[in-house]
């Protein structure tokens, strides 16, 4: 047994998570706020090393001013004694979840669908940091630098290669980062821009689809040839194929633009005898417009209080247990004295297990949708796809993803609904949901038709 190490008297070090040229991250646990953090530290001997304490620096300053779901938070920076000597250390939200590399390297399979939805909101995420002001590029985009989350939802992670777009008089723009297999050839030459981060995205869904690194589908004209018959089918294949030209010209020069050819199927295709691909124009924006159409919902200001109408509404988008226990069933959802046979049935069955579990259920979503019947903003959204889920004893939600429009910017966010709401829903549909501002646009469906 040894004591545990502490870090700056507040950060107890559990183990590590990876480690870097410049620096090594260690999952920590905050004893203050009692929490697991992810705490990255430059490396003590690389201490005298300037370029290393830059890249560390500008690390620290970009995910400063960053707030979306797909990008660790940032929440402090400060030097300790690390290994017998100085050190910096950035303190950042541990990301829960399996990086794209240990999924490639288990060799897990994913459904067509789920790989799609990953590509659409990794290019989400670059459509957000790509038109920061000025732009932010990652830089070394690969598949152990994408963590999926236990929802499904990926993260970007290790800012340690960013770089702003707009570069100082003094900044010749000349230092090489990233992966060789992933990177284009522009990246070399120091010349990064948002196209050679959607070639990094391009050759990490490569790798993902076809378990094989980028390297092996090389040509002697140094150019990633995208196989014929690649399993996940169009129209990914198309938007693969022209991410991973060689010229930054050929290339989507936008997220959002490879985005609306994934989501409205309009992926160009490469001509015959010639490199550069004629683009049909996208048959379907994927840009938020909201008709009128949907009756907007009128809520008492915020705070509001838990009137009567207010709980209706927190009982029926809270779920009982009973309706998470069953939720195939269709049409009435009202608790009775069947209901509470079957539940002490299944009690007595299960040891009571089954309905605590469910429970457990209920109770974490109720305390969730509280905090938003309280103090959340109404919105209209535009479902964008639905997935079933499991949620125990075969037992099956309906993720919903959405899109809507709040302080100015499109956002995104996604809701587990009964089956049988969900089902009368169809992409495009809209949807009222309520959003917190505060809490970087955290959103919850409230439409129950």
């Amino acid at each position: 047994m040894t004591d545990p190490i502490l870090v700056a008297g507040r950060y107890e070090v559990i183990r590590p998570l990876g480690r870097g040229s410049f620096a090594h991250t260690l999952l920590a646990r905050d004893v203050r706020l009692g929490r697991q953090v992810a705490l990255k530290v430059l490396h003590p001997q690389g201490g005298h090393d300037l370029k290393a304490y830059e890249l560390f620096e500008r690390e620290a300053a970009v995910l400063r001013d960053l707030r979306h779901p797909g990008v660790p938070a940032i929440h402090a920076t400060f030097r300790a004694e690390w290994e017998g000597a100085g050190a910096a250390f950035l303190v950042m939200e541990y990301v829960e979840g399996t990086s794209l590399a240990e999924i490639i390297g288990e060799r897990r399979h994913l459904e067509q669908s789920e790989v799609l939805n990953l590509f659409i909101e990794l290019l989400g995420i670059l459509d957000y940091l790509h038109s920061r002001v000025p732009p932010v590029l990652h830089r070394d985009i690969k598949p152990a630098n994408l963590i999926v989350r236990p929802v499904g939802s990926p993260v970007l992670v290790d800012f340690g290669a960013v770089r702003n777009v707009f570069r100082a008089p003094d900044d010749d723009g000349s230092t090489i980062v990233g992966t060789y297999g992933y990177m284009p050839y522009e990246q070399y030459m120091g010349q990064a821009s948002p196209s050679s981060d959607l070639y990094a995205l391009g050759a990490t869904f490569l790798h993902l689809i076809t378990g094989r690194p980028p390297p092996e589908f090389m040509s002697t004209a140094g150019r990633l040839e995208v196989p014929a018959a690649l399993p996940c089918g169009e129209p990914l294949r198309s938007v693969l194929t022209r991410l991973l030209v060689p010229a930054q010209t050929d290339r989507f020069q936008s997220a959002r633009e490879a985005r609306s050819a994934l989501v409205g199927g309009g992926a160009s295709r490469l001509s015959p005898g010639d490199a550069r691909l004629a683009v049909r124009a996208s048959e379907e924006s994927t840009d938020v417009q909201l008709p009128e159409q949907l009756e907007p919902l009128v809520l008492d200001p915020v705070p509001r209080p838990l009137t009567r109408a207010n709980k209706e509404l927190l009982r029926r988008t809270a779920y009982s247990t009973w309706q998470l226990m069953n939720t195939q069933a269709r049409g009435r959802q009202e608790f009775g004295l069947v209901d509470g046979v079957l539940i002490l049935f299944f009690s007595l069955i299960t040891a009571g297990i089954l309905p605590a579990i469910f429970f457990s259920i209920h109770y974490s979503r109720r305390k969730r949708f509280k905090r938003f019947v309280i103090r959340g903003l109404p919105a209209t959204a535009r479902v964008l796809e639905k997935q079933d889920e499991k949620i125990g004893f075969e037992e099956k939600l309906t993720r919903v993803r959405y899109e809507f429009e709040a302080g100015g910017r499109r956002r995104r966010g996604s809701e587990q609904v009964l089956p049988a709401i969900a089902e009368h829903w169809d992409r495009g549909d809209l949807i009222q949901i309520l959003y917190l501002p505060d809490r970087d646009y955290d959103s919850v469906i409230i439409s129950t038709s």
